[in-house]
């Protein structure tokens, strides 16, 4: 008996309903009304996205009546004085003279609807707001907060105690890239039959279609790199590939989840790390390799972002390298100088227009000619723009560039649109994804500074005179600029002050008895210009 009466508590009862387009409704009689409450705070959690909903959608899901007057009238009453609910009084569709109350759920942070939000509301609590205050927010909150700390966007400690997390606006962020231009090696997709009524060979596209697609993601976690990375980044710490946020591989566990994974092996939640992750990992082995030419990823790059910029970052330096090899025998190479930084693998800081605009000047100077004065045209040399051609070198009069015997000398427009066609591969934005990019400075450089930050002395004289040693700076340079004096004609924003007259309240005239004299109009055009804010007098002299 005790065993038939455990089987049929835990099995959930029907009962038939009477309507017609629905079988059954869940039998809630045996249930209190605190357990019926619980169901529907979940039901409606589940459903927020939905807004409020009418009793008759709960009543055909959870089997509990809402309805005015219902049997579960008190069910309503709790949940209309319980804070994580919101009612609102509708009218009846079928009687508009009558009201139904609809029940929605209320999240802690009810301004809280997609990331952009999310992110906003976690910028404004500046002393941190808990994680579990936000998961129940919108769908897929949990999602977006994993992606908010992997990039960085946010802050997030671990609090032992509630089993929590603490999460932290960031405020500004320092972005640095990477040596090296990364790239992705992935499988061509098959192009699409241009017979769609070929119903064979259309379903052997698709499955080719799903399976190639299948092997880019499983694959596209893989960044190939020229220069290795291992001295710039851990294992661990945040990057950006793509204009996609990630950790760099640390799992030690095939098929299983970065949460799952020991907690040796899991990403810390700084998006950067002053030390190695533990040594008993690389005896474990990780499962992503970590070499000279790979740069491995926690998750799978998409395809319409990551992947996306990656292959549109090669062809433009695919067509950027072919501009500066002379493409087409129209004009000699250029390199050296901006135009070497603008085509290497190694990262710069450099503004990216003023190169694009060295490089165009390279480019007509590879042409014999220097580069029309422009904005951000910079740097080269200038050089003759026609040069007098010997006999039998294609015409008389003119000679064709370096190297092209036999070939005239290019016009000037054709000048202009090579310059001009350097001058947009070389802006071209797509650029801006060649390299990696990680937050903070990079690992061979901050160990550097502290390997080297006993060496500086802490007395500024000494730091003076170790400076002048090095000829950093100049023997009669201080060692701080002089404070600068404020003048007493500014205001705090440095703009001058403006003079101001005021008049007494209840200032009159007493002298109203040189009234039509010379001096009293003397006096009313005085009174006048005050009035107006202009200067009177001479200060009483």
């Amino acid at each position: 008996d005790a065993a038939a009466t455990t089987t049929t508590s835990a099995t959930p009862a029907f009962r038939r309903s009477s309507s017609s387009s629905i079988a059954v409704i869940p039998d809630v009689s045996h249930k209190s009304d605190l357990e019926k409450q619980s169901d529907v705070l979940i039901f409606l959690r589940q459903h927020r996205s939905s807004g409020c909903l009418p009793p008759s959608v709960i009543y055909k899901s959870l089997g509990i009546d809402l309805s005015d007057g219902g049997v579960d009238s008190a069910v309503a009453n709790m949940l209309a004085n319980n804070p994580k609910v919101n009612v609102e009084e509708v009218p009846d569709p079928e009687n508009p003279s009558l009201s139904i109350m609809h029940y929605g759920y209320r999240a802690k942070f009810s301004t809280v609807r997609d990331r952009a939000t999310l992110l906003a509301q976690i910028n404004r609590c500046k002393h941190g707001v808990k994680w579990s205050d936000l998961t129940d927010a919108y769908d897929d909150v949990e999602k977006d907060l994993k992606k908010l700390l992997a990039g960085g966007e946010i802050l997030g400690v671990n609090n032992p105690e509630e089993r929590d997390k603490v999460l932290f606006p960031r405020g500004d962020h320092f972005l640095v890239e990477l040596d090296g231009c990364v790239t992705v090696d992935l499988p061509e997709l098959p192009v699409e039959p241009e017979d769609k009524n070929d119903l064979a060979r259309m379903e052997a596209y698709k499955q080719e279609l799903l399976r190639l697609k299948h092997v880019r993601q499983a694959t596209s976690h893989l960044i190939k790199t020229d220069i290795d990375h291992r001295t710039q980044i851990r294992r661990g710490e945040a990057v950006r590939v793509g204009n996609e946020w990630f950790r760099v591989s640390s799992a030690v566990r095939e098929g299983v989840s970065l949460d799952n994974q020991p907690p040796r092996a899991q990403a810390p939640p700084s998006v950067v790390s002053m030390k190695d992750l533990s040594k008993k990992n690389e005896v474990d082995g990780y499962v992503r390799r970590f070499d000279q030419n790979t740069l491995p990823l926690d998750g799978s790059l998409s395809e319409e972002v990551g992947i996306a910029n990656l292959q549109s970052a090669k062809k433009a330096r695919d067509r950027l390298h072919a501009i500066a090899g002379g493409e087409g025998g129209t004009h000699r190479g250029v390199s050296g100088g901006a135009s070497a930084t603008l085509l290497s693998s190694v990262a710069s800081e450099k503004n990216s227009s003023m190169l694009a605009g060295v490089f165009a000047k390279s480019i007509a100077a590879s042409f014999g000619m220097a580069a029309s004065r422009g904005p951000g045209a910079a740097g080269g040399r200038k050089r003759p723009t026609a040069m007098i051609k010997r006999p039998g070198e294609g015409g008389p009069g003119r000679r064709g560039p370096p190297g092209a015997k036999g070939k005239a000398a290019p016009d000037a427009d054709s000048v202009k649109r090579a310059v001009e066609d350097a001058k947009q591969a070389a802006s071209d934005p797509s650029l801006s994804y060649s390299h990696a990019v990680r937050h903070g400075c990079t690992k061979d450089v901050r160990d550097m500074y502290l390997e080297t930050l006993d060496l500086v002395p802490t007395s500024e004289v000494d730091l003076h005179k170790v400076l002048l040693e090095k000829k950093l700076i100049e023997p009669g340079e201080k060692m701080s600029r002089p404070r600068m004096k404020r003048k007493a004609n500014l205001d705090n924003d440095g703009k001058p002050k403006k003079r101001r007259y005021y008049e007494r309240k209840n200032m009159r005239r007493t002298n109203t008895h040189l009234d039509g004299t010379d001096i009293g109009a003397m006096l009313a055009e005085a009174a006048e210009r005050q009035s107006q804010g202009k200067e009177v007098g001479d200060g009483g002299m």
